[in-house]
């Protein structure tokens, strides 16, 4: 086996995003030392549990439970499970404490939408590239409501700035904590990404007035929680706990269940050791 060529490797090394957007995709190209590459690969390892035989979430069928061979398939081909990873390494670097700051401020992304579009299903926002403001699914704002590095801006249909409450939308550092505590990771049934990985999402949407609380505040990967509108998962809160009921596809019944608690299963495996 040839050893790596160090001085062609520090050299040629580099990675670049297209400026252009191909359906609301930039492609990311270049190439990455090995040591690089191989830190990449065991954060996705890490994010994709590799406990899990297909390396990726599984959703369980109500009937399924304790009945692993019997679980339904994360529907996501592994390159996406990948590309949902990435994203979440990157929302968790851009608030970690040891990240620099820009201003002062944690790397921050702005997206800008009108009340009108916010209301809409098929409304647009823009988000704030280096190469201009780019247009997403208003749908892409509603998600960020409750995002540590991602701000929404709503304007008004004439042009003023109508809202933009960060410090009361954004769950704090101890809430986070103790939300974590709760749920362990994603509440979806059969997710295994962990709590490290997962964001806060509202249960009832800040912008409809639900408070920036413990008891309306659950665990989402990036991929539930960017798709929780329309997934077809529902989530409510009951007595301060979650409860989630699955799109038709998972129970054809759509029974309310309760969520993954797997902090609290690993507890109930230990006592039963």
């Amino acid at each position: 086996m040839a050893l790596p060529d160090e001085e062609y490797s520090e050299r040629m090394r580099g990675i670049r995003v297209s400026r252009r957007s191909r359906r609301g995709l930039r492609r990311i190209y270049g190439d990455v030392t090995e040591d690089v590459a191989a830190q990449f690969d065991r954060l996705v390892d890490a994010h994709l549990n590799p406990r899990v035989q297909d390396r990726g979430p599984r959703f369980v069928d109500a009937e399924a439970v304790g009945a692993p061979d019997d679980c339904v398939p994360d529907p996501r081909t592994i390159d996406q499970k990948r590309h949902d990873a990435f994203a979440s390494i990157l929302s968790a670097a851009a608030g970690a404490a040891e990240t620099p700051t820009l201003g002062g401020a944690a790397p921050t992304l702005i997206i800008t939408t009108t009340e009108e579009d916010l209301a809409t299903p098929n409304g647009v926002a823009f988000l704030e590239s280096a190469a201009g403001p780019v247009p997403v699914p208003a749908s892409f704002a509603r998600h960020v409501g409750c995002h540590r590095t991602i701000h929404r801006v709503t304007l008004a249909t004439n042009g003023p700035i109508k809202a933009l409450r960060v410090e009361d939308r954004v769950f704090n550092h101890w809430q986070r904590k103790a939300i974590g505590a709760r749920d362990g990771g994603c509440v979806i049934p059969g997710c295994t990404v962990s709590a490290a990985w997962c964001e806060v999402h509202h249960v009832v949407d800040w912008a409809k007035g639900g408070p920036t609380s413990v008891d309306n505040g659950v665990l989402l990967c990036w991929h539930h929680h960017r798709g929780i509108e329309t997934s077809g998962w529902e989530i409510r809160m009951i007595d301060g706990m979650p409860r989630v009921r699955p799109p038709g596809w998972v129970d054809p019944q759509r029974r309310w269940r309760e969520p993954n608690r797997l902090l609290l299963n690993e507890l109930r495996r230990a006592r039963s050791a």
